[in-house]
């Protein structure tokens, strides 16, 4: 859902979105550990994907949303929000009282 998150708002490569989760303090356990997650989005056909060279000459991947990410992308936030809801309406009725207002 992050991933497909910062996609939404443009297109972007690996190591790029994974500096965009750590500034969010969403840290991932290294550089490699980003791209099973975007190879399974492309598997999915969430994303769509092109190469394109760098100024240095080598060959970057870029990851950019496609309509069928975006529309699981709002699924997932349904989801999640659903989910906090269901959280603190749980914890708002503990037997000790309010802790969470």
């Amino acid at each position: 859902m992050c991933v497909l998150s910062i996609l939404s708002k443009e297109k972007s490569y690996g190591y790029e979105i994974m500096k965009e989760l750590e500034e969010h303090n969403l840290k991932l356990k290294g550089v490699g550990s980003i791209y099973p997650i975007l190879t399974k989005l492309k598997d999915q056909e969430l994303v769509n994907t092109y190469r394109e060279m760098t100024d240095n000459g080598k060959v970057r991947v870029y990851y950019e949303i496609n309509e069928k990410g975006i529309v699981h992308l709002q699924n997932k936030i349904n989801e999640w929000l659903e989910l906090q809801q269901d959280i603190k309406s749980l914890l708002q009725t503990g037997s000790k009282g309010d802790y969470l207002k």
